[in-house]
């Protein structure tokens, strides 16, 4: 009896012990169910954060010197300086300027292979500097106590209906928030995209406020000029050059040959550039030389120079600058190509005051050459230009005896303006003109056609003076002069003298360093 309960027992304890792993198995596998379920819970609950367009428009991502910037708004100045890159890349087409492929992540696309850097990376940093740029200009305005104004805000509107303009006249059609999300990533939307454009507004018009704040009086300004004259006067002069030409290349076999060969033909070059330059006593004669040396010097204007003394290189800006140069000098200055043949027609010191103008605009009808058999040397052709100038000259004289007998004034002739005016830009006047355009930081001044700018800076000129002028390139204009502006040398000197005030304001300013959050992987680059 003894064998069979010993056999029993064993038995049953076999069986208990079964029992006990099978439930310990089972639990095993809920836990492990449950730390599943849970992993996806969290996965899930990851991927509505990541992509919840409220999460990324408001948690912080990066802070810089206490302003703080969403991933929406954080994509938002991304995509700006990557469009900025690709408009600057467009521009140099053929040059080497290479573009990301933006159908790949720019994280995983390299820019430089000896750093190993990514386009991501150089365009985080562009990024961040121009962020915290702003930001410094931000902070100093809040602390300044600037506000926008009305006109600011029309300004941001302006922008804003432009955009919504450009997503409507898109092929397909499509809502203002998708167009912005196009641009700027896919947590854009209108109220962020103002949100930014405010931002950016008190920092850039607050900026402006100060460069124009900077208080400069007329002695400050002609002393500005007067330590820099000898870079801001202009310098008209004639030149053309007169190159090796005898001399190719690819006639000589060996490098010492063609060194022989080269200096041999320079220096020919220069000889005959002496004896061309010594026959050469009067204006006409130089246009006639530099004609008879080639076709690409037939229109007298392919001589003509005006050039500002910093922009000259150093043996032109010497001759030029020399206190005994007069009108009608002649030099050769000889180059290592060949010999330039100059001639010295004047030198400005820019002390005249800008002019404007108003005008009536009688356009040539454009006719085409190509419809006719012989082109521009068709007799037809010259014809039909001869007829439609003589209708144009008939036309102009015809108005410009209306304007004079309605008392010739300003007020007359913006009346005929809108029925008989060819020129639609603002009521066809013009301000700020000069004898040199200057392009500067805050200002430009614009250079009109040779025969209106001879009649506007004519010595006796007066206001209220008026006169139908012919130009070849456009046609009558029946002009009007209200009168000079502003000293032109004062307005280069102010511009550039605000600007280098305003570049040490700028540097003055204390710059934060972006401090990113955990939140920055809700950024998509």
């Amino acid at each position: 009896m003894s064998g069979m309960f010993e056999t029993k027992t064993d038995k049953a304890s076999r069986k208990l012990e079964l029992n006990k792993k099978e439930e310990k198995a089972k639990r095993k596998s809920r836990i492990i169910a449950v730390s599943i379920i849970s992993a996806l819970i969290l996965v899930s609950a990851l991927a509505i954060i990541f992509n919840s367009n409220f999460i990324r428009r408001t948690l912080p991502v990066v802070t810089i010197d206490g302003v703080s910037f969403s991933a929406a708004e954080f994509e938002f100045f991304f995509y700006s300086e990557y469009m900025d890159y690709a408009n600057m890349m467009s521009q140099f087409q053929g040059m080497g300027g290479s573009m990301p492929d933006p159908n790949r992540s720019l994280t995983t696309q390299i820019f430089n292979m000896e750093t190993g850097e990514t386009w991501a990376d150089i365009l985080l940093d562009a990024t961040y500097a121009r962020m915290a740029h702003l930001v410094s200009l931000h902070n100093a305005a809040k602390e300044a106590n600037f506000e926008l104004t009305a006109e600011h805000y029309e300004i941001i509107d302006h922008d804003v209906l432009r955009l919504e303009a450009q997503a409507i006249t898109n092929v397909p059609q499509i809502p203002f928030d998708t167009y912005l999300q196009r641009m700027y990533g896919n947590s854009m939307n209108e109220s962020v995209y103002r949100k930014l454009q405010e931002f950016i507004a008190v920092a850039m018009f607050y900026s402006e406020d100060v460069r124009d704040s900077f208080q400069l009086t007329q002695n400050d300004l002609d002393a500005y000029y007067a330590e820099r004259k000898d870079e801001l006067d202009v310098f008209n002069y004639r030149m053309f050059i007169l190159g090796s030409a005898a001399f190719m290349e690819e006639d000589y076999e060996t490098d010492e040959d063609r060194d022989a060969a080269r200096v041999i033909a320079t220096e020919q070059a220069h000889t005959r550039a002496a004896e061309i330059a010594a026959t050469i006593t009067s204006e006409d004669d130089f246009i006639n030389a530099a004609r008879d040396f080639g076709e690409f010097y037939d229109d007298p204007e392919s001589t003509l120079r005006m050039m500002q003394a910093q922009r000259l290189d150093e043996d032109t800006r010497i001759w030029l600058q020399d206190s005994a140069r007069k009108p009608g000098d002649v030099t050769v200055i000889n180059t290592e190509h060949g010999g330039n043949i100059m001639y010295f027609i004047s030198h400005d010191d820019n002390s005249y005051n800008m002019a404007s103008m108003r005008q009536i605009l009688f356009s040539r009808p454009f006719i085409n050459p190509e419809s006719y058999p012989e082109g521009e040397l068709d007799s037809d052709y010259l014809a039909a230009l001869e007829l439609a100038d003589a209708e144009l000259q008939e036309r102009a004289e015809t108005v410009f005896a209306k304007f004079k007998e309605a008392g010739a004034t300003e007020e007359a002739l913006i009346e005929l303006m809108g029925e008989h005016s060819d020129d639609t830009t603002q009521g066809g006047f013009y301000s700020d003109i000069s004898k040199f355009p200057y392009q500067g930081t805050n200002i430009s001044t614009m250079k009109v056609v040779a025969e209106i700018e001879e009649w506007l800076f004519a010595d006796n000129r007066a206001v209220s003076d008026y006169e139908l002028i012919y130009t070849k390139d456009f046609g009558y204009h029946l002009i009007y002069f209200p009168g000079f502006g502003e000293q032109f040398s004062r307005i280069m000197a102010d511009d550039m003298l605000r600007t280098e005030k305003h570049s040490e304001w700028l540097e003055s300013l204390p710059v934060g360093q972006p401090v990113k959050h955990a939140a920055f992987m809700l950024v998509r680059l």
